[in-house]
């Protein structure tokens, strides 16, 4: 009978011993390229394009990313596409996600700085390959929804 109870415990300290709850690896921040759809409120009407570049370049440290939409035309009047970046975007793990987030930052365009369009309540999310955003380029509502490529 003693023999059963010590193979008993054993056995418990076995299946123990082998389903050792490990905490997963943390989230970190990683360089990517997205493609997705923009879309714009313009005079109260969404404006969508399909198929924009988005690159997502976090810090080193990864606390901060710079994100920068490739050849876009904000609205439909828009003569032309340009590639707008926007600095030091917040990061913050949160569980599997990657929460962004930036108010009161100034985007930078065809070589320089563009005041007028300002950058607020920028929130957003990373996880796994899915990257979306919305903000307000000055006035102007946005949103984007996009994938790794």
């Amino acid at each position: 009978m003693k023999i059963k109870h010590i193979l008993f415990v054993c056995t418990l300290l076995l299946v123990a011993a082998c389903s050792k709850n490990e905490d997963p690896a943390p989230v970190v921040p990683v360089p990517g390229d997205y493609s997705g759809t923009v879309s714009v409120i313009y005079e109260g009407v969404p404006f969508d394009t399909e198929g924009v570049s988005v690159s997502f370049a976090p810090s080193a440290d990864g606390s901060t990313a710079d994100i920068t939409i490739y050849k876009i035309r904000f609205v439909p009047k828009m003569p032309v596409t340009i590639d707008v970046t926007i600095p030091g975007v917040k990061l913050t793990v949160a569980g599997e996600k990657i929460l962004l987030s930036c108010d009161n930052v100034v985007p930078l365009a065809m070589g320089g700085e563009f005041p007028a369009y300002t950058v607020t309540g920028l929130t957003g999310t990373l996880e796994g390959d899915d990257l979306e955003f919305s903000l307000n380029f000055g006035s102007y509502p946005t949103s984007f929804d996009g994938d790794r490529k």
